[in-house]
């Protein structure tokens, strides 16, 4: 009866294996980071469209990396501003999200199939760097992993300048979405331990 219960416990649905990645980079690929800003006139969006990044599951650290230049609302002279008057691209060609700790990280470490996360760090844009805790939710399949969170803040924090023009004011609440697909990276083949031969008995 034992056997038959403890059989039925590791069949079930419900368990989990402790996760082996540990390690997980990312980029575009099957990724996404948009952007929203409200105006007077109408909200803007924009997507970045180069970006990349990792994440140390065993150490709580990790970076988001986007690229300035590739952010983009698909208007021409609205990105020519923002990249030129806003962003300044030349001087500062990326944002960086700084990850160096994972509030609820014991959760994905211990193989759950889905959950809750806070990552906290430090945003930098241009050349100002704040403290932020970004919720976000995770789901997991295999070794890879994938998080979606999004981030509030105000550009003025950041020093950004204000864009705005007569006929339309820009507001400096900005949202920031973003949905992750990390592939855990294996760890490198351990070396046979060689097995030393005992000395033959002595007569």
């Amino acid at each position: 009866m034992r056997f038959t219960t403890i059989l039925a416990v590791i069949s079930s649905p419900i368990w989990s294996s402790p996760s082996q990645a540990g390690k997980y980079t990312f980029d575009t690929t099957g990724s996404s980071v948009t952007f929203h800003n409200t105006a007077s006139l109408h909200g803007i969006d924009g997507v970045a469209k180069q970006f990349n990044g990792r994440l140390d599951s065993d150490a709580g650290t990790g970076v988001l990396v986007v690229k300035t230049s590739s952010m983009t609302t698909n208007l021409g002279p609205r990105d020519k501003k923002m990249h030129e008057y806003c962003l300044e691209v030349e001087k500062f060609p990326t944002i960086d999200f700084n990850v160096s700790s994972v509030t609820g990280l014991d959760a994905i470490n211990a193989g759950a199939a889905k959950g809750s996360v806070t990552l906290n760090g430090s945003l930098s844009i241009r050349d100002v760097s704040r403290p932020v805790s970004v919720p976000a939710s995770f789901t997991t399949e295999g070794d890879d992993l994938t998080l979606a969170g999004q981030l509030e803040f105000k550009w003025t924090d950041f020093k950004v300048p204000d864009p705005s023009i007569f006929i339309s004011t820009l507001y400096p609440d900005m949202s920031v979405k973003f949905s992750l697909a990390l592939k855990g990276v294996a760890p490198p083949p351990q070396a046979p331990t060689e097995t030393v031969p005992e000395p033959a008995p002595t007569e």
